[in-house]
């Protein structure tokens, strides 16, 4: 019987994992050996919620309508965290328990709260607390508690400064994961089996400065250096007794390690509002008393024509009338193409803070994807091409911080993730080029032997 197991490792970037710290995963370095392998270009946005949904879907953030980890309530000025019922198009287990082939989806983001599937699913790190309905079906949940005990949906706080107890959590959390795996593979049998690990993406945020010496901040003699390599050959280990598990189950057993993006220093933050602010764009109701997140009630929205989203990229969105509760900004294409090309001008004009030019990359969602649902931003912004963060802050000195809307950060998100498949019938291909998020439900269901829909991006890397 042909089976496949997908092992998702949120954030994991092939600099590190293929180059720098491959000497500490034997496994994976092992699977790249006897498969395909490469760097696996994300989504844009390259974002945590988006870019899993992308992933099992085979479809872009546009046509799904999640453009962040947060998305713009529409004909409102708040923004609310999506869940799974936002979520309008069949993913790959769906795909597959139609096809009648039993399936696992584990911890895999946005699958808060669970939905039917013919198999089994645990929801992710969006899961409220675990006193909440985590799994279908049901009994699941009482299954999984009672032999790994209370589900460790996600690490708390970890941009804090308590580095001891983010590890211990870490490491808990990983340990009861890919427990929880094998235990549903052998309990449950299935054709395919994802699960997602968003540990190294917890790392990354809280300890990445002492993982790549590029950063800024990064000091070779501090004592977390070791702890990056220790991490990652804690992941080694655990990739591994999920590669044994599947061997066990015989040759037909295919093994994918995947990634959603990747990771890179964060040199700083662009406070995109106070940008948008001094420049006549941005009106507020009073002046700030000091330093804070820009919020609805703050805005003269009678007197704004745009203001912005921190995050990874910056989301600028127009005022635009008719379609904003306070809108001032004439609708219709000619008038919002114009007063987009002043604010794209304005940002792709900003320097680094060292005076040198940022390479800012800006992007029109109307031609980045073939459709757009919900409320997609104006323009998506990249400063620095991902190497500084958009911060929503209004009332700084300035316009450039260290830090980000929620703290401190030690790393952004980069454009490319992970890609390793070996087992079955798949050749030892070695590294293959131009490989695609898209490309991963594609896959899925060629080495199941399914048919994909033929509206689905990517390509079946299997054959």
């Amino acid at each position: 019987m042909t089976r496949l197991v997908v092992i998702g490792l949120d954030c994991a970037p092939p600099a590190l994992v293929f180059d720098r710290l491959a000497d500490v995963m034997p496994r994976l370095t092992a699977l790249r050996g006897q498969g395909t392998w490469g760097a696996l270009r994300s989504t844009v946005p390259p974002i945590t919620v988006p870019a899993w949904t992308c992933m099992v879907s085979g479809r872009d953030p546009g046509e799904l309508g999640l453009y962040g980890f947060r998305n713009r309530v529409p004909r409102s000025y708040d923004l609310a965290v999506p869940t799974s019922a936002d979520v309008k198009v069949k993913r790959v287990w769906d795909l597959l328990g139609e096809a009648g082939k039993k399936v696992a989806a584990l911890f895999v983001p946005l699958t808060w709260p669970p939905t039917p599937v013919r198999g089994a699913m645990a929801s992710c790190f969006l899961t409220p607390t675990d006193e909440d309905q985590w799994t279908f079906p049901r009994g699941l949940k009482g299954e999984l508690t009672a032999r790994h005990g209370e589900y460790r949906m996600d690490v708390v706080d970890y941009r804090s400064d308590e580095p001891e107890r983010i590890l211990e959590e870490l490491y808990a959390m990983g340990e009861q994961h890919f427990a929880m795996a094998r235990d549903v593979w052998e309990s449950r049998t299935p054709d395919f089996m994802m699960m997602v690990e968003m540990g190294p993406d917890r790392f990354h945020h809280a300890f990445y400065r002492h993982l790549d010496p590029a950063h800024p901040d990064h000091d070779p003699d501090h004592p977390l250096v070791a702890e990056g390599r220790r991490y990652y050959a804690f992941l080694d280990a655990k990739v591994g007794e999920l590669i044994d598990m599947a061997e066990s189950a015989g040759d037909d057993t295919t093994v994918m390690v995947v990634s959603d993006h990747g990771a890179r220093p964060l040199e700083g933050g662009v406070a995109i509002n106070e940008v948008l602010r001094r420049e006549g764009w941005l009106t507020l109701k009073s002046e700030p008393e000091g330093a804070g997140p820009l919020r609805p009630e703050m805005v003269d929205w009678s007197r704004t024509r745009a203001w912005g989203e921190g995050g990874y990229y910056a989301r600028i969105f127009l005022n635009v009338a008719g379609r904003e509760p306070e809108g001032i900004v004439s609708p219709g294409e000619e008038e919002e193409e114009r007063a987009l090309a002043e604010v794209r001008e304005l940002l792709l004009g900003i320097p680094a803070p060292d005076g040198s030019v940022m390479e800012t990359r800006a992007v029109d969602p109307r031609r980045e994807y073939r459709k757009t649902r919900g409320q997609p931003p104006d323009l998506m912004v990249f400063f620095g091409d991902l190497r500084f963060r958009s911060v929503g802050t209004v009332g700084i000195d300035g316009i450039y911080t260290r830090g980000d809307d929620i703290g401190p950060d030690a790393c952004n998100h980069d454009w490319d993730g992970i890609f390793v498949m070996a087992g079955g019938d798949q050749p030892a291909r070695g590294e293959v080029t131009g490989l695609s998020i898209y490309d991963i439900t594609r896959t899925s269901l060629g080495l199941l032997g399914v048919q994909a829909p033929a509206d689905l991006l990517g390509t079946d890397r299997s054959r």
